[in-house]
């Protein structure tokens, strides 16, 4: 098997892999970017208003951008493990 169509298939094999997971990567993004809006607007109106009950929302909102941003980075972590692993034919 030459070094091209080896490559040719890993490229394959991500393509599928993140055709799969789309819908998965669609909705870690939109939490992630939902998080992120509640956390500026938390920080705002806490730093506008001295109010420490309002703190509470700086942690879930923190807590679920660490969460999504951590599923995204390990989808595209496995994409370049396969990337790194030997593909064998079936033939």
């Amino acid at each position: 098997m030459s070094p091209q169509n080896d490559l040719d298939l890993k490229i394959d094999a991500i393509g599928k892999l993140l055709n799969l997971f789309k819908l998965e990567r669609l909705i870690y993004a939109i939490v992630t970017i939902i998080s992120l809006i509640v956390l500026l607007s938390c920080a705002i109106f806490l730093l506008k208003d001295h109010d420490s009950a309002k703190a509470i929302g700086l942690f879930g909102s923190s807590g679920a951008i660490t969460f999504t941003l951590g599923r995204l980075l390990k989808m595209w972590n496995d994409a370049l493990n396969i990337l790194s692993l030997p593909v064998t034919s079936s033939k």
